[in-house]
């Protein structure tokens, strides 16, 4: 068995799905199962449904709603399907969105995290339903698979933690029962099910790379395989820094490092269930299928690696300072991490001295503004928004400074392979 994933980017439009039949066409013979994300910039487009329908905007909801099957609508039409086939992919993708529009027009007392799962899963549940019809149309026999009936996890809505021992015996039974086809297995990234229940999560933004890990881990996978835009894995982003250049091979070890920092190529929770059963994975470009791209294995020897240079925007520095001039020692850091943790944040850097200590978090109002709320009545809490954290691995002192040239240092962190800035 092999997984690949395909990001939203690699299925934006017609074009796109198109191209990953293509791809698979190059593994003819191989089991495959296949990890999609939601289509182009559709879960943006659903967080502006859950935001709309959260504050009472029906209508709103309602118009962002007819937009996306709109969208999905001229997709399916731009396949190169059988008019019949066509009619009948449309008519079977409408469910999805007669079941969001019935939803959002009825009120609810759930929490924004809650409600956010229960909306953004169905980008998808909407694109893995179009692909696998497609296939079918094309003569590729495939099982369209719901990744909730295998991925089990907590309720921490937006960064729910997997119950790995009941995720396992879920996809081991499927495997067992013959439940995956020879051929061409099709399920959902990032989403998965509280325990017991029937509320979605999801597993953090970008999750679905970790979804193709945690199926690879579970089933024994040969290998997993993550399509994306870029040749492999770059040692910064050419968007922001042109001389970027593509990195053959890395250890898991350097991955997670890079992925920890905020690399975003591969999603953080990724490499170490490969890891653990030594499964390699594979970044290559589904621009252009036929190059090799990067490949992260066990690599035992020392090996050097590129500086790399990885940027985090829209940051917040959030301070907390002791009211009375005591010590912020480690009853007040379990109240402030305990919090974090209830919430799903992550603290991406920590920082104290005897009275006062400072994180930097990505800027969500709909986590950050609980958490400061939560926190408030035992410090005294200040923040600043709209920052960058830079992590420099390998960094020389000539690439360091021209870097942070010109910017404002919030904080500065050290460590032997690493320089974390916290910049304005």
């Amino acid at each position: 068995m092999k997984v690949f994933k395909f990001g939203g980017a690699s299925v934006k439009d017609a074009a796109g799905v198109m191209n990953l039949h293509r791809i698979l066409s190059l593994f003819t013979g191989n089991s495959i199962l296949v990890v999609v994300s939601a289509m182009g910039k559709t879960t943006n487009k659903l967080e502006l449904v859950i935001q709309a329908w959260y504050t009472g905007n029906t209508p709103e909801a309602v118009e962002h709603i007819e937009e996306l099957r709109f969208y999905h609508q001229e997709l399916i039409r731009g396949l190169e399907m059988d008019l019949s086939q066509q009619e009948a992919l449309l008519s079977s993708t409408d469910v999805f969105f007669n079941e969001l529009r019935e939803m959002v027009v009825k009120p609810t007392d759930a929490y924004y995290n809650q409600i956010y799962d229960q909306i953004v899963a169905y980008g998808e549940l909407i694109s893995t339903h179009i692909i696998s019809g497609y296939l079918n149309a094309k003569q590729i026999a495939n099982r369209w698979l719901d990744a909730r009936e295998f991925i089990v996890t907590n309720d921490t809505f937006r960064d729910a933690r997997i119950n790995w021992s009941k995720t396992e015996s879920n996809i081991v039974k499927l495997a067992n029962n013959e439940g995956l086809i020879d051929g061409i297995n099709v399920t959902q990234g990032f989403i998965g099910r509280v325990d017991g229940t029937k509320l979605t999560t999801t597993l953090g933004r970008e999750g679905s790379d970790f979804t193709a890990s945690i199926f690879a881990y579970c089933l024994g996978a040969k290998d997993v395989t993550i399509w994306k835009d870029v040749p492999g894995v770059l040692n910064a982003d050419p968007k922001l820094f042109p001389f970027a250049e593509k990195i053959d091979e890395l250890s898991y070890e350097e991955a997670v490092e890079m992925t920890y920092y905020g690399a975003s190529v591969i999603h953080p929770k990724t490499i170490k269930p490969l890891q653990n059963k030594g499964i390699k994975l594979y970044v290559r470009s589904f621009l252009k299928p036929e190059l090799e791209g990067t490949v992260i294995r066990q690599i035992d020897e020392w090996r050097s690696f590129p500086p790399c240079i990885i940027v985090k925007k829209n940051q917040m520095l959030i301070s907390f300072a002791s009211r009375d001039f005591s010590f912020v020692a480690e009853e007040s850091l379990s109240l402030i991490f305990g919090e974090l943790y209830k919430l799903g944040i992550k603290a991406h850097i920590s920082q104290n001295s005897a009275i006062s200590f400072r994180i930097c978090v990505d800027e969500d109002p709909f986590k950050v503004q609980p958490f400061i709320e939560a926190v408030s009545s035992h410090f005294d809490v200040s923040t600043e928004g709209g920052l960058s954290l830079w992590t420099l691995r390998h960094q020389s002192e000539k690439l360091e400074k021209g870097l942070i040239s010109g910017k404002t240092v919030l904080l500065e962190q050290r460590s032997k392979s690493a320089v974390q800035y916290v910049l304005r």
